[in-house]
C-alpha cells in the first residue's frame, strides 16, 4: 500500500513540477532484455493509478502470450487496434488517431522502438508517442537498452547482433521518468527456461543465440551505465563543449554514435559540424545529418575548400573543448594534401582530439547494388567524365607541342617554349578540376619538352645541363596547378556564397516592401524556387485552420491534381498542428507528394502558414541537394513578414475602432445640439395648435403645419443618412447587384425634400437600358443628399437637372447641376469632409445641416470604386459629378 501511494505521489509531483502544462509526460520502463518485467511493472502501476481515479487506458500492449502480463490488462480500458493488410497478413497496429480522439490522461504504448507498418502516419512508434505528448497526453512505454541509437556500434562489437529497430537518444532524455527494471542475468535465464518469456519451441534457439550469460552481462552493464549517465547529466552544469566532424562517408555513423556517448559521459554540449565543398561527393551526408539530430546534436554547416581551417575557426569562436574525428586505416600510395588530424592538431593545440577508428568500406558491393539503375548511371557518368578529361589532356598537350614546334621553326628561344608548357598546365587546371590530372599534365609537359626540344631530339635522353631546368619545370608546374585550382574553387565558393546571400538579402528587402499577405507569399515562393527549382504549394492559417491554398508552378514541371487532395491537405494540417516537417523525404507520412514545412511567426509554437515542396518522384533525391539552411532562413523571413503584417493589420483595426469611437462621440454631440432646434420647433408648434387653435387664423395654422412638416422632413433625412452610415460600418463589403439607372432615379425622387416642387427639375438618360452594379438603396441616398443639398442652398424657382451617360466601357457618369451660388476655395477643399456645413448666407428654407450628407456620398461612391467631385459652371451654378461601375453580363 505504501509503495502504491508513493508511486501515485511521484506521478502527481511530476505533473505539478512540469513547466510546460501543454505537453504530456513520458515515463519509460527501461530494461536490458526481454523478460525482465518491464511490461509487468508498467501494467502494475497502471492498475494502481486506476484505483486512485486516474483516467488511464491501454493503447498497445505486447503480452507475448504471458498469462501474468495478460491478467494485468483486465479492468483497464483498451483502445481498439487498427489492422493493416500486408501481403497475406493482417497486422495489428496502435491506433494513434483513436487515442488522440479519446484523449485520456495516461495511455500505455508498449515497445517504444517498434517500426510501424508501411503506410502508417509515422515510420516509428516513438514518433507516435511524440505526437501524443504534443497533444497533452501522458505516455507510459517500455524500452530495452540495445534499441538506443548511440549504442548500436558498441553493442555490435560485443554481441555481433545488428539491431535494426532503434530510438534516438533524445527520446530517452526527453522522458520525465525512466524506471530501471533489473534482475540478475541468471534469474532471467531461469525464467526463459521455464517458459515465462518465450514459447517452448523458441527457448533453445534463444539460449544458443541471444540469451547467453555473457551477452546479458554486457547488456545489463550498458543499461546501468546509461542510467548513471542520465542521472549525472541532470545534476551537473555543462562545462564542456564537444564537436564531432561529419562527412558523407558511411563509416561516419560510427563516429557520430561514439561522439554521442562521449558527450553524455562528459555531460557536454554536443555539436556536429560538416563543411560544404563544391567539389566533394555528398554520399551519405544527409543520412548522417539525420543521425546526428537523432543523437541530440546541434547541426552546424560551414562552407569552404579548407575543412580543417573552417572547423578550427568555428571551434575557437564557439569555445569547443573536445573534438572527435574518424580515421579509416586505409593506406594510400600518394597523398596530395595534409591530413585533417594533423592540421587540426596544429591549428587547435589547446583542444583535446579523440580519434575513432572506422572499418574501411569494402569495394565489393552487392551485385544488386552494382546493377541498380542509379549505380549503373553513376558508373556511366564517371566513365564519360574520365574520357572527357583524357581528351582535354591530349588536346592541350598536343596543341602546345605543335605551337612549340612552330615557334622553334621561327627561331624562338627555348625559354619561351617552356612558358608555353606552363600555360598548358594552367589551362588543364582551369578545364579539369583535378589535382591528379594536373600532376599528369605537369609530368607529360616535361617529358614532351625533353623529347621534342632538347638534344638528342626524339629521345628522352638529355644533357645534364637541362636537369635543373626539368626540375624547375616540375616544381613550377605543380605550384601553378595547385594555386590555379585553389583560386578557381575559391572563386566558385565565393560566387555560391554571394548568390545565397543575395537571395537572402533580396528576400528580406522584398518582404519589407510587401504591402499585403499575397505579396509576401509571392515573394517567398519566387525566392524559394531560386534555390529548390520545384513547384510549391502554400497554405495560410486563419482561425486555427488552413485556407487560401495557392500553388506556384515551376517551368518544366507538371503538377498532379492529387497535390490538393484531402489526403495532402490532411498532411499539411498535421504539419501546422504539430509544428514539425512532414511528408516526402521525412519519416512522418513519407508517402506524401510534398515535403511540408511550417512557417513560424513570433515563436516556435506559433505556426502561421505551411509550405509544401512538390517532389518529383522520378527525381526524389533532388531534395538532398537543397540547401536546407537557406530555405529555413527564407521561411523565417517570410514568417517575420507575415507576423509584421498581422501586427500592422491589428493596429489598423485598432485605429479604425478609435476613429469610429471618435466619430460616434462627435456625431452624438452634433445630434444632441442640432436636434434640439427642430424638436423644439415641432413641440412648440404642436402645443400652439393644441392649446390656442381657436385664436389662430388659417394662415397662421398653415404656417405652423408647414413648420412641423419641414422640421420632420429634415429629421427624416438625418435619420436616413445615419442609417446609411451604420450600414456601411457594419458591412465590410458593399452589396453589388445589377440595377437600372432609371429605376434608381425614380426611387430617389420619391424621397427627396418635398420643396422640390418649387424648382424646375429635369432628368436626362442617354440609354434607357443603362445598368450599374450597385446597391439601389445606398446610391439612392447619394442622389437624395445631393438634390437636397441643392434645395437647401439655392433659391426657389431655379433649375435642378439630373443626367446620366456612359463615360467608358466600365463606368457610368452621373451629374446633378443647380443654379445656386458658386463655391469658394474653402468649399472645394472641405466639401466632402465630415461635419462641414459651409457658409449659410443663402439659406432660406431649412435648418442648418450637420454636414454628414455629402461626406456619406463620398464614402458610398468610393466603396464602389467610383469617384465624386464638384465644379462651378461657366454661367452660374454648381454641378456634382460621380461615377459608378457598369454592370456586365459576364459578372
Amino acid at each position: 500500500m505504501m509503495n502504491r501511494d508513493r508511486r501515485a505521489q511521484n506521478y502527481l509531483n511530476d505533473i505539478s513540477s512540469d513547466n510546460n502544462h501543454n505537453k504530456g509526460l513520458l515515463k519509460i520502463f527501461f530494461g536490458y532484455a526481454s523478460g525482465v518485467g518491464k511490461t509487468f511493472a508498467m501494467l502494475s502501476e497502471a492498475q494502481e493509478l486506476k484505483e486512485l481515479g486516474h483516467d488511464i487506458v491501454i493503447g498497445y500492449v505486447e503480452d507475448h502470450g504471458r498469462n501474468e502480463t495478460n491478467a494485468l490488462t483486465q479492468g483497464l480500458e483498451t483502445i481498439p487496434l487498427r489492422y493493416v493488410n500486408k501481403w497475406t497478413l493482417n497486422l495489428a497496429e496502435f491506433d494513434l488517431d483513436a487515442t488522440l480522439k479519446r484523449k485520456p490522461e495516461i495511455v500505455i504504448v508498449d515497445e517504444l522502438a517498434h517500426t510501424n507498418v508501411e503506410g502508417s502516419r509515422h515510420h516509428k512508434r516513438y514518433q507516435d508517442v511524440q505526437e501524443l505528448l504534443s497533444a497533452g497526453i501522458n505516455v507510459y512505454t517500455t524500452l530495452n537498452v540495445q534499441h538506443l541509437e548511440s549504442l548500436k556500434d558498441t553493442l555490435y562489437e560485443h554481441l555481433k547482433v545488428n539491431v535494426k529497430e532503434r530510438v534516438p537518444d533524445y527520446i530517452f532524455y526527453l522522458a520525465t521518468q525512466v524506471k530501471l527494471i533489473d534482475i540478475e542475468p541468471n534469474d532471467l535465464i531461469s525464467r526463459l527456461k521455464t517458459g515465462k518469456i518465450y514459447s517452448r519451441d523458441k527457448i533453445n534457439q534463444a539460449l544458443s543465440n541471444f540469451f547467453t550469460a555473457s551477452n546479458l552481462i554486457v547488456l545489463r552493464e550498458s543499461a546501468l551505465r546509461k542510467m548513471t549517465l542520465r542521472l549525472s547529466s541532470t545534476k551537473q552544469n555543462v562545462a564542456e563543449r564537444l564537436l564531432v566532424c561529419m562527412s558523407g562517408s558511411r563509416s561516419n555513423a560510427k563516429v557520430l554514435r561514439a561522439a554521442a556517448q562521449m558527450a553524455q559521459a562528459f555531460n557536454s554540449d554536443f555539436v556536429a559540424v560538416y563543411v560544404v565543398d563544391s567539389r566533394q561527393d555528398k554520399g551519405d551526408l544527409l543520412k548522417n545529418i539525420n543521425l546526428a539530430k537523432a543523437l541530440g546534436a546541434k547541426i552546424v554547416k560551414l562552407q569552404g575548400n579548407e575543412p580543417a581551417l573552417q572547423i578550427a575557426e568555428y571551434a575557437k569562436e564557439s569555445g569547443v573543448t573536445k573534438i572527435v574525428l574518424g580515421n579509416s586505416p586505409q593506406k594510400r600510395w600518394f597523398k596530395l594534401k595534409n591530413d585533417m588530424l594533423q592540421d587540426l592538431a596544429i591549428l587547435l593545440p589547446e583542444v583535446d582530439e579523440y580519434i575513432i577508428n572506422t572499418t574501411p568500406q569494402k569495394g565489393n558491393a552487392s551485385l544488386k547494388g552494382l546493377l541498380s539503375p542509379q549505380n549503373w548511371l553513376k558508373v556511366q557518368l564517371g566513365a564519360f567524365q574520365t574520357l572527357r578529361n583524357v581528351f582535354w589532356v591530349l588536346f592541350i598537350l598536343v596543341g602546345c607541342t605543335l605551337i612549340g614546334l612552330a615557334l622553334e621553326q621561327l627561331g624562338v628561344p627555348l625559354l619561351n617554349i617552356v612558358l608555353i608548357y606552363m600555360l598548358a598546365v594552367m589551362t588543364a587546371a582551369i578545364k579539369i578540376e583535378s589535382h591528379f590530372y594536373g600532376v599528369i599534365v605537369s609530368i607529360l609537359s616535361v617529358l614532351l619538352f625533353n623529347f621534342f626540344f632538347t638534344k638528342p631530339y626524339l629521345s628522352l635522353e638529355t644533357s645534364p645541363w637541362f636537369l635543373m631546368t626539368f626540375a624547375l619545370m616540375i616544381i613550377v608546374s605543380f605550384t601553378s596547378n595547385y594555386w590555379t585550382l585553389r583560386i578557381k574553387k575559391q572563386a566558385s565558393y565565393n560566387a555560391l556564397r554571394a548568390y545565397q546571400m543575395d537571395v537572402l538579402l533580396e528576400t528580406t528587402r522584398k518582404i519589407q516592401l510587401a504591402r499585403n499577405y499575397s505579396d509576401i507569399m509571392n515573394t517567398t515562393a519566387a525566392q524559394l524556387q531560386k534555390i529548390c527549382r520545384m513547384p510549391l504549394v502554400f497554405y495560410a492559417v486563419q482561425n486555427e485552420k488552413l485556407f487560401n491554398t495557392k500553388v506556384y508552378n515551376y517551368v518544366g514541371s507538371s503538377i498532379s491534381p492529387e497535390v490538393l487532395s484531402q489526403k495532402e491537405q490532411a498532411i499539411a494540417t498535421w504539419t501546422y498542428k504539430n509544428a514539425q516537417e512532414a511528408g516526402a523525404t521525412t519519416e512522418t507520412l513519407p508517402q506524401s507528394l510534398c515535403w511540408y514545412l511550417p512557417i513560424f511567426g513570433t515563436s516556435a509554437a506559433n505556426v502561421i502558414a505551411v509550405v509544401g515542396f512538390i517532389i518529383d518522384k522520378v527525381r526524389s533525391d533532388e531534395i538532398d541537394d537543397v540547401d536546407r539552411n537557406l530555405i529555413i532562413s527564407i521561411l523565417e523571413e517570410c514568417g517575420q513578414g507575415l507576423s509584421r503584417m498581422a501586427i500592422v493589420e491589428s493596429q489598423r483595426q485598432i485605429d479604425a475602432q478609435i476613429r469610429q469611437e471618435k466619430l460616434r462621440s462627435t456625431l452624438l454631440r452634433g445630434i444632441s445640439h442640432d436636434l434640439r432646434t427642430p424638436l423644439t420647433n415641432i413641440s412648440g408648434s404642436a402645443d400652439i395648435l393644441i392649446n390656442h387653435q381657436g385664436g389662430l387664423s388659417n394662415e397662421e395654422k398653415t404656417r405652423l403645419f408647414q413648420s412641423i412638416y419641414d422640421d420632420s422632413s429634415w429629421l427624416i433625412s438625418l435619420v436616413e443618412n445615419l442609417l446609411a452610415m451604420t450600414k456601411l460600418e457594419s458591412t465590410p463589403n458593399v452589396k453589388h447587384s445589377p440595377e437600372l439607372v432609371e429605376d434608381i432615379i425614380i426611387e430617389s425622387l420619391k424621397h427627396v425634400n418635398p420643396r422640390i416642387k418649387q424648382y424646375f427639375l429635369t432628368t436626362h438618360l442617354s440609354d434607357d437600358l443603362l445598368m450599374v452594379n450597385v446597391d439601389v438603396h445606398l446610391i439612392s441616398q447619394v442622389i437624395i443628399n445631393i438634390v437636397n443639398n441643392a434645395i437647401q442652398h439655392t433659391p426657389e424657382g431655379t433649375n435642378i437637372s439630373i443626367s446620366m451617360r456612359k463615360k467608358n466601357a466600365n463606368q457610368v457618369l452621373f451629374s446633378i447641376a443647380n443654379d445656386g451660388p458658386v463655391l469658394g476655395e474653402d468649399d472645394f477643399i472641405n466639401m466632402f469632409s465630415l461635419f462641414y456645413t459651409g457658409k449659410h448666407d443663402v439659406l432660406t428654407h431649412s435648418n442648418r445641416g450637420m454636414g454628414i450628407g455629402l461626406s456619406l456620398c463620398k464614402t458610398i461612391v468610393e466603396a464602389y470604386g467610383g469617384k465624386i467631385w464638384v465644379k462651378n459652371l461657366l454661367n452660374k451654378g454648381v454641378c456634382f459629378y460621380f461615377t459608378l461601375p457598369v454592370w456586365r453580363k459576364d459578372e
